[in-house]
C-alpha cells in the first residue's frame, strides 16, 4: 500500500499560488489483484471554513476496501469562487495523469457536496482544450447530504457567503439544480429527512433536475439522522452516538453498486 501526502502546488505552479495538499492511498501493483482500478476523490465538508477529517480519511479507506484507489483533497476554504474549483481541477488532472484508469468518482459531503455537484459542470470552464475537458470530467458524483442550491430557498447563508462573496450572479451560477444537462455526470445522492443543517430538499432539487434531463441517478432519503453522519458508524461517530445509524451506514455499499452499474463508454 502506498500512502503519501503531496503538495499540488509543486505540480501546478502556474495554476496555484497557495499550498494544496492531496492525500493519496494507492494499491501496490500485484499479480494477485487487478492493477487497473477506478479512483475516488473525496471532498470533505466543513461549510467552506475547514475540511473535515471525519469526512476525508475514513471515507477514503471505506472505498479503498471496495477496490478503488483513494484520494482526499484539502481544498481552499474561506476563499470564494473560482479558487476551490481550480483546486479540484488540479487534483483531477494529477490523478488522471498518474493513473492507469482515468475514471475518477468525486465524492463530496455537505459544502464538499456543493463543490462536487457544481464542479460537475464548472469543470468545462476550467479546461483549456477538449483533451483537458475529458480528463477533468468526473466519471460520477457521490453526494452526501449536500448543499445544492444557493438560489432557491437557501438556508445556509454562511456557506453561500463564503463561496460567492454574497454576489447574486455567482450564487445562481453555483446552484447545481439550475445547470444540469444531459452530459452531467451520473450522480448518487444520500441524505436524511431530519438533517437539521442542510434541508433534504436540496437533494430533491438536484434529483428532479437529473430526472428531467434523463441523467443516471439514485437518490436515497433516509428517514432519520443528523447532519454530518459521514460513514454513520463507529469509525466516524466522534463520540456522539447520534452519528451511528445502521440504516444510513449502508450508503457506501449503495454508492459502490451505483458506480458499478454505470455502463462503460
Amino acid at each position: 500500500m502506498q500512502h503519501s501526502v503531496i503538495n499540488l502546488r509543486d505540480y501546478f505552479p502556474n495554476n496555484l499560488d497557495h499550498d494544496l495538499f492531496l492525500t493519496c492511498c494507492l494499491y501496490d501493483k500485484s499479480r494477485e489483484m487487478p492493477n487497473k482500478r477506478k479512483n475516488v476523490l473525496v471532498l470533505p465538508g466543513g461549510g467552506y471554513v475547514f475540511t473535515s477529517y471525519r469526512e476525508r480519511d475514513p471515507i477514503m479507506f471505506a472505498f479503498l476496501a471496495k477496490g478503488y484507489n483513494a484520494y482526499g483533497l484539502d481544498y481552499s476554504c474561506n476563499k470564494a469562487y473560482p479558487i476551490p474549483y481550480i483546486d479540484v481541477a488540479c487534483a483531477m488532472m494529477y490523478i488522471a495523469t498518474h493513473s492507469e484508469d482515468k475514471d475518477i468518482v468525486v465524492i463530496g459531503f455537505s459544502a464538499g457536496g456543493h463543490l462536487a455537484s457544481t464542479y460537475g459542470y464548472i469543470y468545462k470552464d476550467l479546461a483549456e482544450n477538449a483533451k483537458e475537458k475529458k480528463l477533468l470530467k468526473p466519471y460520477a458524483l457521490v453526494l452526501g447530504y449536500p448543499v445544492i442550491s444557493l438560489y432557491n430557498n437557501n438556508k445556509n447563508p454562511n456557506t453561500k457567503g463564503r463561496i460567492t462573496n454574497n454576489d447574486k450572479k455567482t450564487a445562481k451560477l453555483l446552484s447545481a439544480e439550475l445547470h444540469v444537462t444531459k452530459d452531467y455526470p451520473p450522480t448518487f445522492i444520500f441524505t436524511t429527512k431530519t438533517d437539521q443543517c442542510v434541508d433534504y430538499h436540496h437533494s430533491v432539487l438536484l434529483r428532479d433536475s437529473l430526472i428531467k434531463q434523463k441523467v443516471k441517478n439514485k437518490c436515497i432519503i433516509y428517514k432519520c439522522g443528523p447532519h454530518g453522519l459521514a460513514l454513520a458508524n463507529e469509525a466516524t461517530f466522534a463520540n456522539d452516538k447520534n452519528l451511528i445509524n445502521k440504516e444510513v451506514s449502508r450508503w457506501v455499499d449503495e454508492a459502490h453498486e451505483f458506480i458499478k452499474s454505470i455502463k462503460e463508454k
